[in-house]
């Protein structure tokens, strides 16, 4: 089975968001393409809560893009973003959504960061992807998504 992993297409990582990635939103239509030649689609959304320790605001005195050591190793200080249920976190409004069979969200630990679709960033949390997919028969995958630096790379 093929599967299309569609990587963190929200609102926070296209232009105008706290973490925008330039030109973000104009992937949208390739990827609404691209969903008619995959049997499973899965989004994955970073879904963090008020206050996460991968924001710099949560650290007196630290600046965002700064390092912090944290028990899991060294940790980029994040600008606020993709707060749940907040407008930044939701889906880009020209992505179909309707055609997914799973969201898998991530960074919702307040004390471990999440790039990866599959792990948390102490590289032992699962994210329940690897799973999912297993016992959907997913032996294809194709990765797409924003902010290709850090989450669509880990």
């Amino acid at each position: 089975m093929k599967c299309l992993l569609i990587i963190d297409p929200q609102n926070d990582f296209c232009p105008g968001g706290a973490l925008a990635v330039a030109g973000g939103d104009s992937i949208m239509q390739p990827i609404n393409d691209l969903m008619a030649g995959y049997e499973l689609i899965v989004l994955t959304q970073d879904w963090h809560p008020q206050g996460h320790s991968s924001f710099a605001s949560s650290h007196e005195g630290m600046a965002p893009f700064s390092l912090l050591e944290m028990p899991y190793g060294p940790q980029v200080l994040w600008p606020d973003h993709c707060i749940q249920t907040s407008a930044g976190a939701a889906f880009h409004a020209h992505l179909n959504t309707t055609k997914a069979d799973a969201i898998i969200r991530k960074g919702t630990n307040p004390q471990v960061d999440s790039y990866s679709a599959f792990f948390e960033n102490d590289k032992t949390t699962s994210t329940g992807l690897s799973g999912f997919l297993r016992d959907r028969g997913c032996a294809d995958i194709t990765m797409v998504g924003l902010a290709t630096d850090y989450c669509v790379a880990w």
